[in-house]
Protein backbone atom coordinates (compact mmCIF):
# COMPACT_ATOMS: atom_id res chain seq x y z
CA UNK A 1 0.00 0.00 0.00
CA UNK A 2 2.71 2.50 0.61
CA UNK A 3 4.05 2.50 -2.95
CA UNK A 4 0.60 2.64 -4.34
CA UNK A 5 0.09 5.91 -1.97
CA UNK A 6 3.38 7.48 -2.93
CA UNK A 7 3.12 6.90 -7.00
CA UNK A 8 -0.20 7.97 -7.03
CA UNK A 9 -0.21 10.86 -4.43
CA UNK A 10 -1.00 13.91 -6.53
CA UNK A 11 -3.84 11.66 -8.19
CA UNK A 12 -5.29 10.48 -5.57
CA UNK A 13 -5.27 14.05 -3.74
CA UNK A 14 -6.97 15.77 -6.77
CA UNK A 15 -9.72 13.00 -6.58
CA UNK A 16 -10.11 13.72 -2.78
CA UNK A 17 -10.14 17.05 -2.63
CA UNK A 18 -10.32 20.53 -5.29
CA UNK A 19 -9.54 22.83 -2.67
CA UNK A 20 -6.10 23.96 -3.14
CA UNK A 21 -6.48 25.08 0.77
CA UNK A 22 -6.41 21.68 1.84
CA UNK A 23 -4.53 20.08 -0.52
CA UNK A 24 -1.05 19.89 0.90
CA UNK A 25 -2.58 19.15 4.39
CA UNK A 26 -4.17 15.99 2.55
CA UNK A 27 -0.64 15.11 0.77
CA UNK A 28 0.80 15.17 4.77
CA UNK A 29 -1.67 13.05 5.79
CA UNK A 30 -1.15 10.29 3.01
CA UNK A 31 2.89 10.40 3.07
CA UNK A 32 2.39 10.07 6.82
CA UNK A 33 0.31 7.09 6.27
CA UNK A 34 2.15 5.17 3.95
CA UNK A 35 5.30 5.48 6.07
CA UNK A 36 3.10 4.36 9.42
CA UNK A 37 1.65 1.80 7.34
CA UNK A 38 2.32 -1.98 8.53
CA UNK A 39 4.41 -0.53 11.73
CA UNK A 40 3.47 -1.33 15.38
CA UNK A 41 2.46 1.75 16.27
CA UNK A 42 0.62 2.92 13.00
CA UNK A 43 -2.13 4.35 14.95
CA UNK A 44 0.19 6.50 17.20
CA UNK A 45 1.86 7.59 14.07
CA UNK A 46 -0.93 8.79 12.04
CA UNK A 47 -2.62 10.43 15.11
CA UNK A 48 -1.09 13.85 15.08
CA UNK A 49 -1.12 14.22 10.86
CA UNK A 50 -4.95 13.62 11.18
CA UNK A 51 -5.42 15.71 14.01
CA UNK A 52 -3.76 18.73 11.65
CA UNK A 53 -5.46 17.57 8.71
CA UNK A 54 -8.79 18.10 10.76
CA UNK A 55 -8.09 21.42 11.54
CA UNK A 56 -8.85 22.51 7.57
CA UNK A 57 -11.49 19.68 7.23
CA UNK A 58 -14.72 18.65 8.87
CA UNK A 59 -15.55 14.99 9.70
CA UNK A 60 -17.85 14.50 6.72
CA UNK A 61 -15.31 15.28 4.10
CA UNK A 62 -12.54 13.40 6.28
CA UNK A 63 -14.85 10.56 5.82
CA UNK A 64 -15.69 10.84 1.91
CA UNK A 65 -11.79 11.05 1.39
CA UNK A 66 -11.25 8.02 3.78
CA UNK A 67 -13.84 5.95 1.79
CA UNK A 68 -12.40 7.43 -2.01
CA UNK A 69 -9.19 5.85 -0.64
CA UNK A 70 -10.80 2.22 0.35
CA UNK A 71 -11.98 2.24 -3.19
CA UNK A 72 -8.43 3.41 -4.95
CA UNK A 73 -6.15 1.14 -2.69
CA UNK A 74 -6.04 -2.76 -2.45
CA UNK A 75 -6.08 -3.58 1.08
CA UNK A 76 -6.27 -0.32 2.64
CA UNK A 77 -7.53 -0.35 6.32
CA UNK A 78 -10.56 0.98 6.10
CA UNK A 79 -12.20 0.34 10.02
CA UNK A 80 -8.90 0.42 11.67
CA UNK A 81 -8.86 4.33 9.94
CA UNK A 82 -12.37 4.58 11.09
CA UNK A 83 -11.23 4.12 14.77
CA UNK A 84 -8.32 6.57 14.84
CA UNK A 85 -10.67 8.80 13.64
CA UNK A 86 -13.20 8.33 16.34
CA UNK A 87 -10.29 8.33 19.29
CA UNK A 88 -8.57 11.54 17.37
CA UNK A 89 -12.20 12.70 17.26
CA UNK A 90 -12.54 12.30 21.27
CA UNK A 91 -9.28 13.79 22.23
CA UNK A 92 -10.23 16.85 20.00
CA UNK A 93 -13.11 17.16 22.16
CA UNK A 94 -11.92 17.08 25.59
CA UNK A 95 -8.78 19.33 24.53
CA UNK A 96 -11.50 21.77 23.69
CA UNK A 97 -13.33 20.87 26.82
CA UNK A 98 -10.30 21.64 28.81
CA UNK A 99 -9.70 24.93 27.03
CA UNK A 100 -13.33 25.67 27.58
CA UNK A 101 -12.98 25.12 31.05
CA UNK A 102 -9.54 27.05 31.29
CA UNK A 103 -11.11 29.94 29.60
CA UNK A 104 -13.96 29.90 32.34
CA UNK A 105 -11.58 29.86 35.14
CA UNK A 106 -9.84 33.08 33.37
CA UNK A 107 -13.69 34.65 32.96
CA UNK A 108 -14.03 34.37 36.50
CA UNK A 109 -11.03 35.84 37.32
CA UNK A 110 -11.63 38.98 34.87
CA UNK A 111 -15.33 39.11 36.38
CA UNK A 112 -14.44 39.72 39.79
CA UNK A 113 -10.95 41.37 40.27
CA UNK A 114 -9.44 41.68 43.96
CA UNK A 115 -7.43 44.52 44.08
CA UNK A 116 -4.97 45.16 46.45
CA UNK A 117 -4.84 48.93 46.27
CA UNK A 118 -3.50 49.57 49.55
CA UNK A 119 -1.22 47.94 51.93
CA UNK A 120 -4.07 46.76 54.55
CA UNK A 121 -6.83 47.23 51.99
CA UNK A 122 -8.91 45.28 49.00
CA UNK A 123 -10.82 46.64 46.70
CA UNK A 124 -13.71 44.01 45.22
CA UNK A 125 -15.46 46.41 42.25
CA UNK A 126 -18.14 44.12 40.56
CA UNK A 127 -19.67 44.82 37.38
CA UNK A 128 -22.62 43.26 35.67
CA UNK A 129 -25.48 41.09 36.94
CA UNK A 130 -24.48 38.89 40.15
CA UNK A 131 -26.16 35.49 40.14
CA UNK A 132 -25.92 33.13 43.07
CA UNK A 133 -22.57 31.09 41.44
CA UNK A 134 -20.71 34.07 40.80
CA UNK A 135 -21.98 35.82 44.65
CA UNK A 136 -20.50 32.71 45.89
CA UNK A 137 -17.45 32.20 43.72
CA UNK A 138 -16.46 35.90 44.73
CA UNK A 139 -17.04 34.79 48.60
CA UNK A 140 -14.47 32.24 48.07
CA UNK A 141 -11.95 34.41 46.69
CA UNK A 142 -12.58 36.81 48.55
CA UNK A 143 -12.09 35.18 51.90
CA UNK A 144 -9.02 33.52 50.93
CA UNK A 145 -7.46 36.38 49.22
CA UNK A 146 -8.52 38.79 52.72
CA UNK A 147 -7.16 35.90 55.09
CA UNK A 148 -3.56 35.56 52.45
CA UNK A 149 -2.75 39.57 52.59
CA UNK A 150 -4.17 39.91 56.30
CA UNK A 151 -6.52 42.76 54.78
CA UNK A 152 -7.44 44.73 57.46
CA UNK A 153 -10.50 47.07 54.73
CA UNK A 154 -12.31 45.41 52.06
CA UNK A 155 -13.59 48.02 50.13
CA UNK A 156 -17.06 46.37 48.20
CA UNK A 157 -17.75 48.26 45.37
CA UNK A 158 -21.29 47.86 43.68
CA UNK A 159 -21.74 50.96 41.50
CA UNK A 160 -21.61 48.40 38.05
CA UNK A 161 -24.40 46.70 39.32
CA UNK A 162 -27.80 46.89 38.06
CA UNK A 163 -29.85 44.50 40.64
CA UNK A 164 -29.07 42.27 43.27
CA UNK A 165 -32.08 39.84 44.00
CA UNK A 166 -32.14 38.50 47.92
CA UNK A 167 -30.70 35.19 46.91
CA UNK A 168 -27.60 37.25 46.17
CA UNK A 169 -27.95 39.31 48.67
CA UNK A 170 -28.09 36.55 51.24
CA UNK A 171 -24.63 35.59 50.02
CA UNK A 172 -23.13 38.57 49.97
CA UNK A 173 -24.69 39.50 53.67
CA UNK A 174 -22.78 36.13 54.45
CA UNK A 175 -19.52 36.97 52.97
CA UNK A 176 -19.43 40.50 54.76
CA UNK A 177 -20.03 38.51 58.29
CA UNK A 178 -17.14 36.05 56.98
CA UNK A 179 -14.96 38.73 56.61
CA UNK A 180 -15.83 40.27 60.02
CA UNK A 181 -14.73 37.62 61.50
CA UNK A 182 -11.41 37.82 59.59
CA UNK A 183 -10.72 40.29 61.68
CA UNK A 184 -11.30 42.76 58.72
CA UNK A 185 -13.82 45.88 57.64
CA UNK A 186 -16.04 45.95 55.33
CA UNK A 187 -16.76 49.14 53.49
CA UNK A 188 -19.75 48.68 51.41
CA UNK A 189 -20.34 51.73 47.99
CA UNK A 190 -22.41 52.78 45.07
CA UNK A 191 -25.68 51.62 46.36
CA UNK A 192 -28.42 52.28 44.06
CA UNK A 193 -31.67 52.47 45.63
CA UNK A 194 -33.19 48.90 44.54
CA UNK A 195 -30.16 47.46 45.80
CA UNK A 196 -30.61 49.43 49.14
CA UNK A 197 -33.89 48.10 49.28
CA UNK A 198 -33.00 44.62 48.84
CA UNK A 199 -30.57 45.00 51.79
CA UNK A 200 -33.47 46.35 53.99
CA UNK A 201 -35.38 43.81 53.37
CA UNK A 202 -32.86 40.87 54.06
CA UNK A 203 -32.80 42.50 57.39
CA UNK A 204 -28.71 43.52 56.97
CA UNK A 205 -27.28 44.70 60.59
CA UNK A 206 -25.76 48.03 59.26
CA UNK A 207 -23.09 48.00 61.79
CA UNK A 208 -21.59 44.72 60.13
CA UNK A 209 -20.71 47.38 57.52
CA UNK A 210 -19.54 50.84 56.69
CA UNK A 211 -21.63 52.58 53.95
CA UNK A 212 -19.65 55.04 51.71
CA UNK A 213 -21.90 57.04 48.99
CA UNK A 214 -19.01 56.66 46.39
CA UNK A 215 -15.63 54.65 45.95
CA UNK A 216 -13.63 57.94 46.89
CA UNK A 217 -15.32 58.38 50.30
CA UNK A 218 -14.73 54.88 50.65
CA UNK A 219 -11.04 54.93 49.70
CA UNK A 220 -10.40 57.50 52.13
CA UNK A 221 -12.38 56.07 54.95
CA UNK A 222 -10.39 53.00 54.45
CA UNK A 223 -7.15 55.40 54.78
CA UNK A 224 -8.09 56.80 57.90
CA UNK A 225 -8.90 53.20 59.25
CA UNK A 226 -5.66 51.82 58.51
CA UNK A 227 -3.92 55.21 59.94
CA UNK A 228 -5.61 54.98 63.19
CA UNK A 229 -4.28 50.95 63.60
CA UNK A 230 -1.05 52.16 62.88
CA UNK A 231 -1.21 54.62 65.50
CA UNK A 232 -3.10 52.47 68.30
CA UNK A 233 -6.32 54.65 67.50
CA UNK A 234 -8.35 51.64 65.46
CA UNK A 235 -11.94 51.90 65.35
CA UNK A 236 -12.08 55.41 66.23
CA UNK A 237 -13.39 56.73 63.43
CA UNK A 238 -16.50 54.56 61.77
CA UNK A 239 -19.65 55.05 60.17
CA UNK A 240 -21.59 55.72 57.53
CA UNK A 241 -21.97 58.89 55.20
CA UNK A 242 -26.04 58.73 55.46
CA UNK A 243 -25.32 59.33 59.48
CA UNK A 244 -22.93 62.58 59.22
Amino acid sequence: MKETIIYNLKTLVEEITESDNTKKEWEDFLISLADAFGSEDMKGRIKEPLKNLLNFIDVSALVRGMELLNARIEGFPLPEMLKVVIEVLDEIKNDKEMRIRELGHVLAELATPIIRIWRDVLLVPLIGTLDSHRAQSMAEKLLERTASTRAKVVIVDVTGVPMIDTIVGGFLIEMFNAVKLLGSDVILTGIKPEIAHTLVKLGVDFNMVIIKRDLESALKHAIEITSDNRGGRYGQKRGSDYEE
